[in-house]
């Protein structure tokens, strides 16, 4: 999912600023910011939908540049809007003084189409594309108005559904995550004297960050193929449901079989399912122990056939250096022909 969407970048800290004194307690050096979860799937494409970003209140927040990335390739920025939660926007309103060089209002500034890499901000991934948002508080003289914390509003166009398989996926349905990376986020510090010069913030200790999410329609159901397996017996020991292009998971079953023709060992599945485009059947293959002519019993022909492949007069194929192996070393050598010859003779009663 290509990236894109906003880059809350902070305005530039370039504003005169008059002293100013807050009082910040043990607890207010933390900040969560959240992405609002939306629930998109009643709209088509074309419609809109509005997603937020909002920064808790208490966090004492001073200033802040905020990334928030959207999948360019289902959703397009139209409008955007920031304020403050609650009753705030009235109070910074009512204390603005618009005589003095400085403002104690809270700045804001969005760009929904800035490039990540390619301008002089160099945040963000070349090619993609993002929003950015500013914000930026010069000082505030009474208590109440820190209370409280910032939001901002995008309005989304949905230009595209996604393909279910491209799509997250949750109890609540499908969705596209809008993930937020918090970039600089400062509090104001008791008793700081605010003036060009001194440091009058801090970095928020704690930054705790949840990432917005919007569930929408995929454009089409996931495509599902029933895999279904077997034992030795024909039995089903497992059916599975696999998205297309997708694997399915083999089941446990025996590494040997024994019966009164003599002991089986599992060879490998006889059917690929790494990559499953349709439905398919899915069976053991397991070989007779010391049956190195695949034949189905296990003679002195066999033995011999083990020793003319140790004499390099004969070539054998993987499975019947498998089967032909019996003693579980490395390759079929001539004390493997050796034991079959014995258990046939009945020297010896199993190969096992």
């Amino acid at each position: 999912m290509k990236k894109i969407l906003a880059l809350i970048l902070a305005l530039a800290m370039t504003a005169a600023i008059v002293p100013a004194a807050f009082a910040v307690g043990t607890d207010d050096v933390s900040v969560t910011y959240t992405g609002a979860t939306v629930d998109a799937t009643g709209v088509a494409v074309g419609g809109t939908f509005y997603w937020t970003l909002s920064v808790s209140e208490h966090s004492q927040l001073f200033s802040g540049h905020w990334l928030i990335d959207y999948p360019e390739e289902y959703f397009t920025p139209t409008a955007q809007s920031t304020t403050w939660s609650g009753g705030l926007t009235s109070m910074i309103n009512a204390t603005w003084d618009d005589e003095n060089a400085w403002s104690d209002k809270a700045s804001f500034v969005c760009n929904m189409e800035y490039e990540g890499g390619t301008g002089t901000n160099p945040v963000g991934e070349a090619g993609n594309m993002y929003s950015t948002v500013g914000m930026y508080l010069t000082t505030f003289d009474f208590w109440g108005v820190q209370m409280g914390g910032p939001f901002v509003r995008i309005k989304y166009r949905i230009d595209a559904q996604p393909p279910a398989n491209l799509a997250q996926h949750d109890s609540a349905g499908y969705y596209l995550e809008i993930p937020v990376t918090v970039l600089e986020s400062k509090y104001f510090v008791e008793g700081s004297v605010i003036a060009p010069g001194q440091d009058y913030s801090h970095d928020h200790e704690s930054i705790d960050v949840i990432n917005g999410k919007v569930y929408v329609n995929p454009s089409s159901a996931v495509t599902l193929h029933t895999v279904t397996f077997y034992d030795i017996d024909g039995n089903v020991i497992s059916t599975q449901q696999v998205q297309d292009g997708g694997a399915a998971t083999a089941p446990s079953i025996p590494e040997t079989v024994n019966n009164a023709n003599g002991t089986y060992i599992f060879y490998g599945w006889d059917v690929d399912f790494s990559n499953v485009t349709g439905d398919i059947d899915v069976h053991p293959e397991y070989v007779l122990l010391g049956d190195t002519d695949l034949n189905g019993t296990v003679t002195s022909a066999d033995a011999l056939l083990a020793l003319r492949y140790t004499m390099n007069v004969v070539g054998l194929t993987d499975k019947q250096i498998f089967a032909g192996n019996v003693d579980h070393a490395s390759g079929l050598t001539s004390a493997d022909a050796l034991k079959i010859l014995r258990y046939v003779m009945g020297v010896i009663t199993t190969l096992a």
